[in-house]
């Protein structure tokens, strides 16, 4: 199968953050036997107005000239609202399939029945196929754009790698609870400290590991250094993805408490895969991907989690290792070469029926 990919996010050499998981699902496709005959692509973020401008101009103008480049069965575009007229353009000009990898952004950052929104709902009506992250974002767009009738494929963010993430019981060597994310308003860092404290005063004795980095993390290190308890907070900063595995593998508690919408939640599944216990707050993604008491739990309020926590362990232990399988098995669900495999057939399929 041969795919032409339109993306205004990709990395670069001196940016390789920049839209990473459009390039993990490339490689992915890739591994399954799709061919990418064309990329039009932006990489690496711009930091001034005036280069944006004109890195977008000359993407675009590759982007409209390219449409006459026709070697490929399929045309894969990450993100909508930055393609919108390019999307159009290509459903005017070319009959080859056209699948959308839908991103949270593109739906949660658009007021809901403005011109835009409209708009976009209107060119949604012209993709072939959607991509999204998760279940529980599919229903977002389905309640959000409710006309849609075009297949859904899920695809959860390039999957777990299962090489990596996977348990390692001995290296808990004391009750451990982590937060791995970024330091910014609405992730909920606030809240973890909050029950961490909460704990120990309730006599738990626990530690806390804390990785990311973000706009707050100078309000995080003051925070910490006011905690009575900051003798056992291990704040890492960033952390490449084999240290996360080792903070998961010797975590028995994994927190989540975003305030935010998120589309998946791929480190709440990370954690599961290592047998951690996911207590994840009752929004976004991870509600997908938890069955409350069954492979981990759903929480509103920092007292509520609290006391599952305490919930949790005053469980017998095969209660608990029960928890913790079900919780393993949820994660090799989303194995990495699984999801993508599921991905690429989807693929196949669509091109297969034009």
């Amino acid at each position: 199968m041969k795919i032409k990919l339109i993306s205004n996010m990709y990395p670069a050499a001196t940016d390789k953050l920049f839209g990473v998981f459009v390039k993990k699902t490339v490689f992915a496709l890739q591994e399954n036997g799709a061919t990418f005959t064309q990329k039009i692509l932006i990489q690496g973020k711009r930091s001034s107005t005036i280069q944006k401008l004109l890195t977008y101009a000359k993407y675009y103008i590759k982007a409209i000239f390219s449409v006459f480049h026709r070697q490929h069965n399929l045309v894969y575009v990450h993100f909508l609202t930055h393609n919108l007229p390019l999307i159009f353009w290509y459903k005017q000009m070319q009959k080859k399939p056209m699948v959308l990898n839908l991103h949270g952004s593109d739906v949660s950052a658009i007021k809901p029945n403005s011109i835009l929104d409209q708009w976009q709902n209107r060119t949604l009506k012209n993709i072939d196929a959607l991509v999204v992250p998760s279940f529980y974002f599919k229903q977002v767009v389905q309640n959000r754009y409710p006309s849609l009738n075009i297949p859904f494929f899920v695809y959860p963010s390039g999957g777990i790698n299962t090489g990596l993430f996977y348990p390692d019981l001995s290296k808990r060597k004391a009750l451990q609870m982590a937060y791995v994310s970024r330091i910014d308003e609405g992730k909920g860092w606030q809240d973890f400290l909050a029950i961490y404290t909460q704990l120990n005063k309730a006599g738990i004795n626990i530690r806390a590991v804390i990785a990311g980095d973000g706009n707050q993390k100078k309000m995080l290190l003051d925070a910490i250094a006011e905690n009575p308890f900051k003798e056992d907070i291990d704040f890492r900063g960033f952390q490449e993805k084999e240290k996360l595995a080792e903070i998961y593998q010797q975590s028995e508690l994994f927190i989540f408490p975003t305030e935010l919408p998120e589309s998946l939640g791929l480190v709440g599944l990370e954690a599961m895969a290592c047998k951690s216990i996911l207590f994840a707050r009752n929004i976004g993604g991870a509600t997908g991907y938890v069955q409350p008491g069954v492979n981990g739990f759903l929480f509103n309020s920092v007292p509520e989690v609290v006391q599952q926590i305490k919930n949790y362990l005053a469980l017998p232990i095969d209660k608990q290792n029960q928890i913790q399988e079900k919780a393993y098995a949820t994660a090799q669900t989303y194995e990495t070469k699984q999801v993508a495999a599921n991905l690429y057939a989807n693929f196949k399929e669509l091109c297969s029926k034009k």
